[in-house]
């Protein structure tokens, strides 16, 4: 039988899941990727596209974005649903994690720094993220 996908929209039970202790990893690695964004004039290159900088963001979104959906996993079993909302929760903090980084001495907001952050939280995770659970990538 085939299973459909929709979405529902349920303002509760989605905060509900959030508040979830299994996700006291992601919000962890929130907290320092906050920290690290804090710290005024921090260059790390001056390569706009492809820098190590865009690497790192890449890299700790990547990690969040995998911590994120181990915490949604242990709570519910729709995959739909999960990987929706790691791809809005990185939208999300990738952007508030831009603005913050304005009102930093020596930082910048980049769109090309949201795009990393997108990529490797929102959306390279979970092709990694399928690709092991159909244990084609190991």
């Amino acid at each position: 039988m085939k299973e459909k996908i929709f979405l529902k929209i349920d303002f509760y039970s989605n905060l509900k899941r959030l508040r979830s202790r299994s996700l006291i990893p992601a919000y962890t690695w929130l907290i320092v990727i906050f920290v690290v964004s804090s710290i005024p004039h921090l260059r790390v290159s001056f390569n706009r596209i492809l820098s190590m900088d865009k690497i790192a963001h890449f890299s700790e979104y990547f990690i969040f974005g995998l911590m994120f959906k181990h915490g949604l996993y242990k709570n519910d079993e729709s995959r739909m649903r999960n990987i929706i909302m790691v791809m809005v929760v990185t939208a999300l903090f990738a952007t508030l994690d831009e603005i913050h980084q304005l009102i930093v001495p020596g930082r910048t907001a980049s769109a090309y720094d949201f795009i990393a952050d997108f990529l490797g939280g929102g959306v390279f995770s979970q092709i990694y993220e399928i690709g092991v659970r159909n244990k084609k990538w190991l």
